[in-house]
């Protein structure tokens, strides 16, 4: 018997679609694990949340978002859209929820071809904002654990781009910020489509006594009675400090060009998440200047202005985007981390990976023994399982950024351009990065071996002995 708020009508027709497609750094990961914790209570209520997996999520908003530029991670998603849509179409109950950051990067094409796979089904977009400040804090040292290379003084000066000129962004630091703070551009490709009236912008408090109210707006937009989610993972998303997010980007450059999935893999997940990420409560938060912050509130502004004019609904207050001046009792230079205080960074990193590189050998060992695959090679298992099962929290699209456009670079690349930002720290932080990077490049391969490994044991078939 279906439920009694299931009436016949609805049982003829998709449930109500909700996409809550970002922005990063807006109090994503803490819906998305809190709805994850609490998904029992919400299919019982009719709330479907799409995907076998995070990862099938991750893979499918790949594969609708790379249609043109491909990846090893986009290969492997080829199809995922297809078939999460597919599921989101046929759920018959009270709503479908599905929250993805990456979504936010959708061009109007991607949009109508995300738009037309639903359907048949009421789509509602969900655009949770937040603070420019805290964004672009949050942005920078999560774009550095994701691969980029971008100094924190040139995101400020893409900011100050985005507010000071109109028309398309034309170099990497205002790429950055239009795919992770460009709310008038979300305005103006999803509105058009879905109407202003199923375009939903929920802020998040600046300030608040409940630790909760995020999630109260977030569930009232959505019809869930927030007070029935009891349960709450535990958050493990922190945020790096300031030295390890400096040396993060500056390995970064010392690596070089890397598979995806490698990437994240062993930089970012065991290096940045595991290992830095446990003196994270040790070092100097990512702070801006006076600029930045004066920067970052006139944007407010702009964001303001968007959300007004369109039309679309409000749920908190603009409040939560403050546009007063930074007062001058603020320094106007940016705080950088010393030489010592990323030595101390690179030291922990080393001994870590020291720690972890015999840990991977011990388990790719026991992992072929246990499992009879003595020294197959690793192209082999590779082949057998092409679609690596490992983490696909990818924060990045795939896309080509091109150069920095830094005219102080002038058009350095790779080692030649991390030597120039090297000059004024003195030869030990130099050779402390290469003895992570040389640390990273013997991680790396066994990390891939032992998912190949896992991979291939997950995909065999049973022994009918056992």
């Amino acid at each position: 018997m279906s439920p009694r708020w299931l009436d016949r009508d609805r049982r003829d027709r998709p449930a109500p679609i909700y996409l809550h497609i970002g922005g990063p750094s807006t109090g994503t990961t803490y819906l998305q694990r809190l709805m994850a914790a609490n998904g029992e209570v919400l299919e019982k209520s009719g709330v479907l949340l799409p995907g076998r997996s995070w990862r099938d999520v991750v893979l499918a908003t790949h594969d609708v978002l790379s249609a043109t530029v491909k990846t090893d991670l986009t290969e492997a998603a080829g199809g995922r859209w297809e078939r999460l849509a597919e599921e989101m179409v046929a759920h018959r109950g009270r709503a479908t929820v599905l929250s993805m950051e990456f979504l936010c990067w959708a061009k109007p094409a991607v949009a109508e071809r995300i738009l037309a796979s639903l359907e048949g089904a009421e789509v509602h977009v969900v655009l949770t904002v937040r603070d420019t400040a805290a964004v672009l804090r949050s942005q920078w040292q999560t774009n550095c654990r994701n691969g980029a290379e971008v100094p924190l003084r040139r995101l400020i000066w893409g900011l100050r781009q985005a507010v000071e000129k109109d028309g398309a962004p034309s170099t990497r630091p205002e790429r950055m910020i239009d795919r992770a703070m460009g709310v008038p551009r979300m305005i103006e490709t999803w509105v058009p489509l879905v109407g202003a009236e199923r375009f939903h912008v929920v802020t998040v408090p600046l300030q608040s006594d409940d630790p909760d109210l995020l999630w109260k707006r977030f569930a009232g937009v959505v019809g869930i009675n927030p007070a029935k989610c009891k349960e709450r993972a535990v958050e493990s998303n922190a945020s790096l400090g300031l030295p390890s997010s400096e040396l993060m980007r500056l390995l970064n450059l010392e690596l070089g060009p890397v598979t995806r999935s490698d990437y994240l893999r062993t930089m970012k997940s065991l290096l940045a998440r595991d290992i830095l990420g446990e003196r994270a409560d040790q070092e100097r938060k990512v702070t801006l200047n006076r600029p930045g912050r004066n920067l970052s509130a006139r944007w407010n502004g702009r964001l303001r202005d968007a959300i007004e004019t369109s039309g679309v609904d409000l749920v908190g207050s603009l409040d939560d985007l403050p546009v007063t001046r930074t007062p001058k009792t603020i320094s106007s230079e940016l705080d950088n981390p010393s030489d010592e205080e990323l030595l101390l960074a690179a030291a922990w990193a080393r001994r870590g990976l020291d720690e972890a590189i015999v840990d991977l050998q011990g388990r790719v060992t026991a992992f072929r023994e246990e499992h009879g695959y003595g020294e197959t090679p690793l192209s082999e298992l590779r082949a057998a399982n092409s679609d690596d099962p490992d983490d696909g929290d990818d924060g990045h699209d795939g896309q080509d950024d091109g150069p920095d456009d830094d005219p102080d670079d002038d058009g350095l690349v790779g080692h030649s351009l991390l030597e120039r930002q090297l000059k004024e720290r003195t030869p030990e932080v130099r050779l402390a990065l290469t003895d992570v990077i040389d640390r990273v490049r013997v991680a790396m391969p066994l990390g891939a071996e032992l998912a190949a490994l896992r991979a291939v044991a997950a995909s065999a078939p049973a022994d009918p002995t056992d």
